[in-house]
């Protein structure tokens, strides 16, 4: 299988409008006039949508889209999985139209996150940032998506990524007593990363800007918005990421940075790495192992 990158993710809210603030006025993304009453769609590039706001009863994280290029590749992926044991559902027509995609089929990893594979995209061209932002996105995907897994399901997880899903690993990491695995589909560093811990959950997205001084505006904007830090400013040892991290009123943090280096396959070393951090990123450690 072959999955070109993460496209899109899903957010449930209990407070909504928190949010529509929030990805205004703090992250600098667009709002869809268009969303659905009971939540947001949030734009960041040509794309019709990258991020979806739900509203729930519960916070957090409610699925990853996996971009396919086309509709054989969405149907040869379809019959390796189920080939495999896995099992798939396919979005119904009222699932297609709130996605904005031609085709999406749904499947669960082994610790129990939802992923909807999909192909054919809407694109519109209309993104317009209230603050000036350009978020690298393009070929590779709206940004990434990391993972804190239960440690009995962790190496389970991995191989499913990587064996089912046709992830490569980047590299591992060690903070402190949390193994972390990266994972990447495309040129960018990694597009998924799971982190050994005692419990499954989202633990950030990251959202890449064309430049550092829309890093430094977005932490002034977030400082002057009174959001919860949940790091300092740093740079990252392994992907060489300049971000820092906040929390969202999902409780899910999200990490807002510039500079992360690419993947050239024909070059690339799988590596471990010790500590996580050039400079910086003061309470990473503990935030590895925290929901």
């Amino acid at each position: 299988m072959k999955v070109r990158s993460i496209g899109y993710v899903g957010i449930n809210a209990t407070n909504v409008p928190a949010w529509r603030d929030y990805a205004h006025d703090v992250l600098g993304v667009q709002l869809r006039a268009d969303a659905p009453k009971d939540g947001l769609l949030l734009k960041t590039d040509d794309y019709r949508w990258r991020i979806a706001v739900h509203q729930a009863e519960a916070d957090g994280f409610s699925y990853a889209g996996l971009e396919l290029p086309n509709a054989q590749a969405f149907q040869d992926a379809i019959e390796e999985l189920q080939q495999s044991g896995v099992a798939v559902r396919l979005g119904d027509d009222e699932e297609l139209k709130a996605r904005s995609v031609g085709g999406m089929a749904v499947i669960n990893d082994p610790a129990g996150n939802r992923l909807e594979l999909y192909y054919r995209p809407t694109i519109d061209y209309n993104f317009v940032s209230p603050h000036g932002a350009k978020f690298v996105t393009g070929d590779m995907g709206f940004g990434h998506v990391v993972f804190l897994i239960n440690a009995e399901q962790y190496e389970q997880t991995q191989d499913f990524y990587v064996q089912q899903l046709g992830f490569r690993v980047s590299e591992y990491t060690t903070l402190g007593p949390v193994e972390v695995c990266f994972l990447h589909c495309n040129r960018r560093h990694h597009s998924i990363a799971l982190a050994r811990g005692p419990f499954t959950a989202c633990q950030h997205i990251m959202l890449e800007v064309e430049e550092i001084d829309m890093v430094g505006r977005a932490l002034d904007r977030a400082q002057d918005a009174g959001v919860p830090m949940s790091t300092t400013l740093g740079r990252h040892r392994n992907d060489h990421m300049l971000s820092f991290y906040m929390r969202t009123p999902s409780g899910i943090d999200l990490e807002y940075g510039w500079g992360a280096r690419e993947v050239d396959e024909d070059t690339w070393v799988v590596s471990d790495w010790e500590g996580g951090d050039v400079w910086g990123h003061r309470g990473l450690e503990s935030l590895a192992q925290s929901d």
